[in-house]
């Protein structure tokens, strides 16, 4: 069973994104280390993705309005394509809704296949540029 629980270690979170996003940030010339990345997150609320009591993963969440901004999911390599990131998305929803979001908002790597699973859930591109699709889904 997946649960989200709110992030105790904002280090090993950090050291999980960096490590799962340094290809992309290399791809895509973002000059970001360990630091940049913890800097980012610490002001976002922070999931940990818990899978039978593993941790496989993190989420990040942000708020404004109506809107729920999906800042980040990550899970660790060795687990991707097994389904989680559709559950935690599910579960991402359940939240947004909770906080009486209307939207969910996000932006991904042109070059990430995550836009794939994002345009199966129903997130719809309403925009693009050089490295992201900006996309939304209606809740």
């Amino acid at each position: 069973m997946l649960q989200l629980i709110e992030t105790g270690d904002i280090n090993r979170s950090a050291k999980l994104t960096f490590t799962n996003m340094k290809p992309y940030y290399d791809l895509n010339n973002v000059d970001w280390d360990l630091n940049d990345v913890s800097n980012a997150i610490t002001e976002l609320t922070n999931y940990d993705i818990y899978v039978d009591d593993k941790l496989v993963g993190a989420l990040r969440l942000s708020f404004n309005d109506n809107r729920c901004q999906l800042r980040d999911i990550q899970v660790k390599a060795d687990l991707q394509s097994k389904g989680l990131g559709a559950k935690t998305i599910a579960k991402t929803i359940e939240l947004a809704k909770d906080q009486d979001a209307q939207f969910i908002d996000l932006k991904v790597f042109k070059n990430s296949p995550a836009h794939r699973l994002y345009s199966r859930l129903g997130f719809i591109t309403e925009q693009s540029d050089e490295r992201f699709y900006h996309m939304s889904l209606a809740i």
